[in-house]
Formats: structure tokens, sequence, C-alpha cells
């Protein structure tokens, strides 16, 4: 007489699937934005290098190393090329793991943001 009915259970069962199955992709979402916050600072610092590398040598670099910063490479790995005898620079991070493997976001020497990854 006391108790839940096995329908009770299974509407119960069933409302928290619902639930979960809304909420699983939004986290996982939410997870990969927050990754991109590692592209974007790469970026940030790799604008900054580029700055004192034109300021010092009046053009600019396609190695990282020539610019003196050190970068969390976990999730995105980040390369630079330049264009027009070196006075324009794109830096590129991309996505190096998981299933949006090989997106990329890219920032040029005046701060453009642009690229395919999918949460810009």
């Amino acid at each position: 007489t006391k108790g839940f009915t096995l329908v009770e259970v299974l509407i119960v069962v069933i409302i928290i699937g619902i639930l979960a199955a809304i909420g699983i992709p939004q986290f996982a979402a939410s997870i990969e934005k927050a990754k991109g916050g590692e592209a974007r600072a790469g970026l940030g610092h790799i604008q900054t290098g580029e700055k004192v590398y034109y300021a010092e040598n009046e053009f600019y670099t396609t190695t990282l190393s020539d610019l003196d910063i050190s970068l969390n490479e976990r999730f995105w790995s980040f390369s630079i090329t330049t264009a027009d005898s070196s006075s324009q620079y794109l830096a590129t991070a991309t996505r190096s793991g998981g299933s949006r493997a090989g997106q990329t976001v890219t920032m040029d020497q005046v701060g453009a943001i642009s690229g395919n990854w999918e949460f810009l």
C-alpha cells in the first residue's frame, strides 16, 4: 500500500532521460567554448609578441620561438604565416583533438578574428 507504482517510476525515469538528452549536449558545447579560451589567449600572446618583434626588426616572424613567449598547446596548436614581405601575418590556432579537430581560429596583425571553428 505504500511506495511507488511501476508507472510512476517509469515516468520519472523517462523525465530524467529527456533532461539528460537535452543537458549533456549543452554541457559538451560549454566545455568546447571554454577550450576556445586557450586559442584566444594564445593568439593574443602571439599578437603581442609579433608587435614587439616588429618594433625591433621592422618585419614579422613565422617562428614562435622568435617571439619569446610560452603557449599552452593542450587543445590547440599554433602557427604563423607572413605575407607581403613580412609586413602582414596570420596567426592560426588549430583544434588538435576531439570531434572538432582541424577547426581553426585565426588572427591577423590588426586583431581581426576569423576561422571555421564552430563557436566563433
